[in-house]
């Protein structure tokens, strides 16, 4: 498995089905280890290489008695970001969803690419891992600084569904940040996607100020099909967009 680099630009393509968590100890198990032992495995990693090998070593010589030891390896603020990255998120692999309370206090971790990590080992998790993520956790970090960490909350919304969900994700939606020169920066693309994946009903009207935005048919488009799929119905088949859209917008004001 090769997990990559969380990106300012765009989120890491690594998806929850590639973490699939381990929660054994193998009876040979050696004595947990030091932090500076798991510091020296990061170090000497070849860069750029993959995790699952330094995974599969620490499964094997330690099993989960390496989650605690990765923890604080992954709370310590004087490593490098990546090494801590790579400390949480082999704690999460290491320990599975019983890591969860272990793991919640980097939700506010002034690092994005822990934070982003945090969300993606939670969303990993499913919801087996979330009975203690309360919304107030999670749905703050739709409005982060931190663009990749805003596409990683809307995943984690989508999937963990905490309370409040739909109100939160249409929000964001409306958020300046999330926009430039009118183009949508893929925050409102995944934010479109969740509310069809968690069947929005509610939100139609919400929707109707993002078929203003002519500089982007792309969401426009996009738009128009999560109209679709949440109400069941089509306007307007085989017409222009302009004409569909505004076949949508006088539906949307009655």
């Amino acid at each position: 498995m090769k997990i990559s680099w969380p990106s300012s630009k765009r989120c890491s393509t690594a998806s929850a089905a590639a973490l699939l968590f381990l929660s054994c100890t193998p009876l040979w198990a050696a004595p947990a280890p030091a932090e500076s032992v798991l510091e020296k495995d990061i170090r000497t990693r070849q860069k750029g290489s993959a995790f699952e090998p330094l995974l599969k070593r620490w499964g094997t010589l330690y099993g989960a008695d390496a989650v605690h030891p990765l923890v604080r390896m992954a709370s310590n603020r004087a490593l490098p970001d990546h090494e801590r990255y790579i400390a949480l998120m082999g704690a999460a692999k290491l320990g599975g969803p019983a890591t969860a309370p272990l793991l919640e206090k980097f939700f506010k971790d002034p690092s994005w690419m822990l934070r982003s990590a945090t969300l993606r080992a939670y969303t990993a998790f499913g919801l087996a891992g979330a009975t203690r993520l309360k919304a107030e956790t999670v749905l703050p970090l739709l409005k982060d600084p931190a663009l990749v960490v805003r596409m990683e909350a809307v995943e984690a919304v989508a999937r963990l569904r905490p309370a409040g969900a739909v109100e939160a994700l249409l929000s964001a939606l409306e958020r300046r940040e999330n926009y430039h020169a009118g183009r949508a920066q893929w925050v409102p693309q995944r934010i479109l996607q969740a509310l069809r994946q968690l069947k929005a009903t509610n939100a139609a009207s919400r929707l109707l100020p993002l078929l203003d935005h002519k500089q982007d048919p792309s969401l426009q488009e996009q738009t128009l099909a999560t109209l679709e799929a949440i109400t069941g119905t089509r306007r307007g088949l085989g017409l222009p967009l302009p004409e569909r859209i505004r076949e949508w917008k006088v539906a949307l004001r009655r």
